[in-house]
């Protein structure tokens, strides 16, 4: 006889999550905080005390370059060769709900519930960000993860 048990859900598993950001997600979080404001974008790391097992955890904007951005809440366990999975939201609020009720995740406390009239045109806006900062001679180039 086989037994075919359930995995446990990530909200149930004792992850301690806290803030953490790589170099990419640091120039994401500074670029999408300059053009729509702080509070917007946030990336979490988990360790599950019992397994081991790492995970990361983005909130913001994502779509940029499509015809109406979202924001987005996604989870991937570490180390990770593809991007987060997750869902789509029309507002931030709404994405860490989702995050926390599914993964745990805590609600940052300087978390601004943007929604997604604070996205229009912001390919545009990130395109005109990019211009600002590297005619002030800064780098604008996103850097690439290892």
């Amino acid at each position: 006889m086989n037994i075919i048990t359930a995995r446990t859900k990530l909200v149930e598993k004792d992850i301690k999550w806290g803030e953490a950001y790589t170099e990419k997600t640091q120039f994401l979080k500074d670029q999408f905080e300059d053009i729509i404001g702080p509070g917007s974008y946030f990336r979490f790391e988990g360790k599950d005390s019992q397994s081991g097992d790492e995970y990361y955890c983005i909130l913001g904007p994502a779509g940029i370059h499509k015809p109406r951005a979202k924001f987005f809440a996604g989870v991937r366990k570490l180390p990770a060769t593809f991007s987060a999975g997750g869902k789509y939201f029309d507002s931030l609020d709404t994405a860490a709900t989702y995050a926390r009720e599914t993964w745990g995740i805590p609600t940052p406390k300087s978390l601004i519930p943007y929604t997604g009239a604070h996205l229009f045109d912001i390919a545009k806006k990130v395109e005109k960000w990019k211009k600002e900062k590297e005619s002030s001679g800064q780098d604008v180039d996103e850097p690439k993860e290892d």
